[in-house]
């Protein structure tokens, strides 16, 4: 089981300042104005129990409605989980982009000595690629040796001390392991600690003013599992990737980058995954979107053809179907875009 780490921050005057330095506050809109239906908002709010934190609805780029449990509020930072992935990955798209990472394709094994010296000849061809989506073949860490991975003393070697599990490329298991290994060369290959690089490249850019990040035994950022924030912030994060990567007339994040990522990139079981985004069809029309997901219930739900985004914190270990259950009801009470 793993154990939930929840901060509360009370800051909001510092975290609205910086907003505003960045050039960007959240609008407020109205379920009227922005063309949902108000009655199926207050039923979904109402369905809630003492498990959810936070809900936030945005449309055209401003906040409609939200939810906060008592106790709560607009400057409370969670744990994002595993969301901490689609975040990672958009690092390593922005590195691509500045020339430190010549592509996916590249052997992961250039980037980490550790598996260069792997005595498992096929350890040594697991690309970028691979571990962007989940195919690397590697003992997968979401699994019943979870809670003995986190407590090791070195989390990566104890990923790459295993016999693989697959041959790359052949086999979808979805692993914060790999996750980490991506942190791990994001960190060898711009020479900054990952928090570091994601406040100048990303966070920054965009006025993320309230994100944390954790870290493995040798202090390596936690990007699979271990970024944290304000559940706004975690709603311009999916505003940036609906608007394909873009703030403000810059390109933050490369625009194929945010296609590629939101794109079929490996299958498994019906579930269609990206790079580090989960691909899904929402509502009676099955409009098609992708969303961050981390255990316990953290979501970013992206809505393109609708210009939706609906953001989740909580902690509930057990079935999620109502997450994706209520956020259909938020779709279907959604009009066309007018």
């Amino acid at each position: 089981m793993r154990k939930r780490i929840k901060v509360t921050l009370a800051c909001a005057t510092l975290i609205a300042a910086c907003a505003g330095a960045f050039g960007f506050e959240w609008e407020k809109s109205t379920p009227e104005e922005s063309g949902i239906k108000r009655d199926v908002i207050e039923k979904v709010f109402s369905s809630f129990d003492d498990d959810v934190y936070s809900c936030v609805i945005i449309r055209d780029g401003k906040i409609v409605d939200e939810y906060f449990k008592e106790g709560y509020g607009q400057s409370s930072v969670f744990t994002l989980q595993s969301c901490s992935k689609s975040i990672t990955s958009a690092l390593v798209g922005i590195a691509i982009e500045q020339g430190y990472i010549k592509s996916v394709d590249d052997y992961a094994a250039d980037y980490l000595p550790a598996i260069s010296k792997s005595k498992y000849p096929a350890m040594k061809k697991i690309t970028l690629k691979q571990l962007l989506n989940h195919t690397s073949g590697l003992v997968g860490t979401d699994s019943k040796i979870w809670s003995q991975w986190r407590r090791s003393s070195d989390w990566i070697d104890f990923i790459l001390s295993r016999p693989m599990t697959a041959s790359p490329g052949t086999y979808f298991e979805y692993s914060t392991g790999n996750t980490h290994l991506l942190s791990a060369i994001l960190e060898k290959a711009t020479g900054k600690k990952l928090l570091d690089y994601a406040q100048e490249v990303l966070f920054g850019k965009i006025g993320i003013s309230s994100a944390g990040l954790g870290t493995d035994p040798q202090g390596v950022g936690d990007g699979g599992n271990g970024f944290s924030m304000t559940a706004y912030d975690m709603g311009r994060f999916g505003l940036l990737f609906l608007n394909g990567g873009k703030w403000d007339g810059v390109q933050v994040i490369p625009e194929k980058w945010v296609k590629d990522s939101t794109s079929i990139q490996a299958r498994r079981n019906g579930s269609r995954y990206g790079y580090q985004w989960w691909l899904r069809n929402y509502g009676k029309e099955g409009y098609l979107g992708y969303n961050a997901q981390g255990y316990g219930g953290e979501y970013i739900f992206v809505v393109p053809q609708l210009n939706l985004i609906v953001v989740y914190t909580s902690w509930h270990e057990g079935n999620v179907d109502s997450y994706f259950y209520n956020v259909d009801k938020i779709v279907n009470a959604t009009s066309k875009k007018r």
